[in-house]
């Protein structure tokens, strides 16, 4: 049996633990970018610069191991610096690892931001485990770092020499506003992600029906009688919402249990408070028409 298709309340606009979400990732996807791109850069020089020193100190003795020009000169640097002992073969793996990551952020970045996604084929993506809604990896820019200081201390012990690069002099200011603002929405995500527990258990106590009058068939805010194809409520819908607000219940409640947008609830509340609210007078549903169903033809 398919599965009913799930309507946002808050429809396209993202909350606002979601949009910060978002803004920390985008700092940690630049950030990500410059770190392995200088990572890449420092392996290379840290190999070409210093074989080529050491031909121009003592010719022939030792060959170019990563000539310029050759195919695949960063796997060729690692393999250098682990066979000078500088990294172990793990390292290797995990430096490859993070400069393939910085490659899916600049070729695939959509699948890193699509479990954020308020659209219905990118929650399809996610619940079937689909490979192109990826897990955002936060260590990312921590590992980065950490190599980075671990190349920049290999000429203390193993004598490697490099040529003088103002990179990181250019980034110096962004690199350190964003890691600025990284931090200060990590403290802010940690206040929004303790509000959106207190704010998921109280809506979800508004939800259960249970020993309500919303647990008959006729009154149940999800029944057919109470929306039209195109989701707009009938007056017995109308009706529903308005007896949900007595019992009570908010209007983002509301917008779960009818099916229908927070904006669109938050209207009916307005017009359930101008109508006089928990003392407004019942409806009788049997006195307001029941919508009609047509049959469907398939051409």
């Amino acid at each position: 049996m398919r599965n009913p298709r799930f309507t946002d309340p808050l429809g396209s606009r993202l909350p606002a633990y979601e949009r910060n979400i978002l803004k920390l990732r985008a700092m940690q996807m630049l950030l990500t970018m410059f770190y392995a791109e200088e990572l890449k850069r420092r392996v290379l020089d840290l190999i070409q610069t210093t074989d080529e020193l050491w031909n121009r100190l003592k010719p022939g003795e030792r060959p170019e191991r990563v000539p310029k020009g050759v195919k695949n000169p960063v796997d060729k640097a690692l393999n250098a610096l682990i066979q000078d002992g500088a990294i172990t073969a793990a390292e290797k793996v995990e430096i490859v690892a993070l400069i393939d990551y910085r490659n899916l952020i600049g070729h695939r970045m959509h699948e890193l931001v699509a479990d954020l996604s308020t659209e219905q084929y990118a929650r399809d993506l996610a619940d079937f485990g689909s490979d192109r809604v990826r897990e955002f990896d936060y260590e990312v820019v921590d590992r980065l770092q950490h190599f980075r200081k671990r190349l920049g201390e290999l000429y203390r012990t193993h004598h490697y020499v490099s040529t003088i690069s103002m990179n990181g002099l250019l980034f110096e200011s962004a690199e350190r506003t964003f890691l600025a603002e990284i931090k200060a929405l990590k403290h802010k995500l940690g206040k929004l992600a303790r509000a959106r527990q207190k704010d998921i258990a109280a809506i979800n106590a508004e939800l259960k029906l249970a020993g309500t009058e919303f647990d008959n068939n006729d009154c149940f805010p999800g029944h057919p009688l109470h929306r039209y194809d195109n989701k707009r409520l009938t007056q017995r819908g109308a009706e529903i919402c308005y007896r949900l607000f007595d019992s009570g219940r908010s209007p983002m409640a509301a917008a779960h249990l009818m099916d229908i947008s927070v904006y669109a609830a938050r209207k009916r509340h307005k017009t359930w408070a101008a109508l006089g609210g928990a003392r407004r007078e019942k409806v009788d549903l049997e006195a307001l028409p029941r919508r009609k169903f047509y049959r469907k033809h398939d051409d």
